[in-house]
């Protein structure tokens, strides 16, 4: 019963998102967690603030301002105190038509690994499908869509690469 509350849960997480509200997501964060997002482009990361997680939400809106992400799987194992929930999930939204680029929809893939303590989330780790997402940034700077451009939004000092 208890994965079947935290599926559900986790649904209407993705849901609200999808209204527009994604204050909902950053309200269910633990005081304490991480949201490390791999890749090297403007949805990159890692973040531990919920100011940074507003600027990534705000973020994502900018770069396909009718998002949506649609869960295709959701697998939760642990308990209250221990719980891992692996998501697999569609984003779909519309790119802006741009110069002769008419307007025209965007997918990707994307999947996360997250852990809840008591209900509240203590980490995510995000991978999505990278390559896809750089190939549509170009056409969003075009558009003037500035965000395309900036680098990854981090509030922990990076680790030097070798």
């Amino acid at each position: 019963m208890y994965r079947a509350i935290v599926r559900w849960k986790i649904r209407s997480l993705f849901a609200e998102a999808n209204r527009g509200n994604w204050q909902a997501i950053i309200d269910t964060l633990a005081p304490e967690f991480v949201y490390r997002f791999i890749g090297d482009t403007p949805l990159g990361g890692t973040r531990t603030q919920r100011s940074s997680m507003q600027a990534w939400f705000q973020r994502i809106y900018q770069l396909v301002p009718d998002a949506k992400l649609l869960p295709q799987m959701i697998v939760v194992e642990g308990m209250p105190w221990n719980t891992r929930i692996m998501t697999y999930v569609k984003f779909r939204g519309t790119l802006l038509a741009t110069g002769d680029m008419p307007a025209r929809s965007y997918e990707n893939e994307v999947m996360q690994l997250l852990h809840l303590r008591w209900g509240k989330i203590t980490s995510v780790l995000t991978l999505e499908d990278t390559e896809r997402f750089v190939a549509i940034l170009p056409r969003l700077a075009a558009a003037g869509i500035a965000e395309a451009t900036l680098p990854p939004i981090n509030d922990l000092p990076q680790e030097p690469r070798p």
